[in-house]
């Protein structure tokens, strides 16, 4: 009855019993308005939708409403269908508060009656109507349900509603309202989902509609909130195959590098450019020779080289900038210009030991018969011998004088400063292959070549 302020009390099982007995009517427009008038009662205290969703009879079967209301989800007439809908999802989106004050009751998880009465399979089937209302309704439903439980959230996954939804956010075509619905039931999921859930979604193609909104300002937030879960997921995997001692080759990243990379260099505000600036430190790395991105967790594409300090990756090589390559590379510098000095010693020797060699053959072809020409040919012969080793001695002597000439000038040669040097061209690489230069006798011309240089590019402008 009314009073005289407009205050009302509903017989709320009266009303229940009424709408029972509607919801069983043939009649489309019956069904319409008893259905709207549901959604309503739905979407007022958490008692008017108890009494909804659960039976006072015994007789009655369980769940109260909700069997039939799921039903009618695929009613032929989609006015029927979409305050049916809206009945479910304002049912989903609540949240149980015990009026009463009775502290015995047991309080009841609405979603769990929905998901009891097989509503998600049909939910699924509703995300690709050709009506937008009920489009945009059916993924709403959806997303409040994957903010729920790793139960609930398993069983959006179970109905196979997760790669049309990708699809309908990654299609240009779809409507704006629909994909951003859409999109937060990934939102949701990502969230609140187990890493194994997280591993599934990440398969089913989740990671991409989490790149997308990265694109928009208003939902950046929520899209790198995902991807650290992912992240985080995926380093918490490795961490258990580093343990069991198995190293995975097998899968991409979970997360391309490029989607966070990409992210630091957009403006964004300064709470987001902190977070991704965090993200990428938490979980990525540059490697120092190619400059290419790469996961941290996962040492098959790059790791810490302890030597350089810094990561590289499996498709770089730094073992030629470590010191103990260059001692090697230097030692075998030294050994080859050792040799090579013995080789020029032996082949002068040799020359030599020729020379004398010769001439004793030309003086045993000349030798007289006679005992008069025998003094003469042996006056001839001295004087020939002594000639010809003084042109050999006069050989060796003068490549002696030039190499002597040669570490003179090296000798007469300011030292270097190889600090100096370093600090100039900084790079070690340059003052390796100046050292390298140095064994091969080259070594002042091509420090002079590197100095002035280096002076013609530091000279200022006149």
């Amino acid at each position: 009855g009314g009073s005289g302020n407009g205050n009302f009390e509903i017989d709320i099982c009266l009303l229940i019993t009424t709408m029972k007995r509607l919801l069983n009517s043939t009649d489309h427009e019956i069904l319409n308005y008893t259905c709207w008038s549901l959604s309503h009662l739905c979407d007022g205290p958490a008692s008017h939708i108890s009494a909804v969703v659960t039976s006072t009879n015994p007789k009655d079967p369980p769940c109260g409403l909700v069997p039939r209301l799921v039903e009618l989800l695929h009613h032929e007439n989609w006015r029927v269908t979409k305050p049916a809908l809206r009945t479910i999802g304002n049912i989903v989106c609540a949240e149980y508060d015990d009026e009463s004050g009775d502290k015995s009751s047991t309080p009841t998880d609405f979603t769990e009656v929905i998901l009891e009465c097989d509503a998600v399979p049909r939910l699924k089937r509703l995300i690709d109507h050709n009506n937008r209302e009920i489009q945009k309704e059916a993924c709403w439903t959806l997303s409040n349900i994957a903010a729920g439980t790793v139960d609930q959230i398993q069983a959006v996954i179970d109905s196979g509603a997760i790669p049309p939804l990708v699809q309908l956010v990654n299609d240009k075509k779809t409507d704006q309202e629909v994909r951003s619905e859409a999109c937060w039931v990934v939102l949701n999921a990502t969230s609140c989902g187990s890493d194994q859930q997280i591993s599934i979604l990440v398969s089913e193609g989740c990671v991409s509609v989490l790149g997308l909104l990265l694109e928009e300002t208003s939902m950046v937030s929520m899209a790198l909130e995902g991807l650290e879960r992912v992240l985080q997921v995926e380093k918490n995997s490795q961490a258990r195959k580093e343990k069991c001692l198995r190293v995975d080759r097998s899968h991409s990243p979970l997360v391309d590098p490029s989607l966070v990379e990409n992210a630091m260099k957009k403006p964004n505000s300064s709470k987001v450019t902190k977070k991704v600036q965090q993200i990428w430190n938490d979980h990525f790395v540059s490697c120092a020779l190619c400059n290419q991105p790469y996961s941290k967790h996962r040492p098959s594409d790059a790791k810490f080289c302890n030597e350089c300090k810094c990561y590289v990756c499996s498709h770089c090589n730094c073992e030629v900038y470590h010191l103990s390559y260059q001692e090697e590379l230097w030692a075998a510098s030294e050994e080859k210009v050792v040799a090579s000095k013995q080789a020029k010693k032996s082949k002068k020797q040799k020359k030599k030991e020729k020379r004398k060699e010769k001439n004793k053959t030309k003086v045993q072809t000349n030798k007289p018969s006679t005992s008069s020409d025998s003094e003469k040919a042996k006056g001839k012969k001295y004087h020939v011998s002594d000639e010809d080793d003084d042109v050999a001695d006069n050989t060796i002597d003068a490549d002696n004088t030039m190499d002597q000439n040669s570490t003179d000038a090296e000798r007469s040669q300011p030292p270097i400063d190889f600090s100096l040097y370093l600090q100039q061209t900084g790079s070690i690489i340059a003052l390796a292959r100046l050292m390298d230069d140095f064994y091969e006798g080259n070594g002042y011309k091509k420090y002079n070549e590197d100095v002035v240089s280096i002076n013609c590019v530091k000279m200022p402008n006149q």
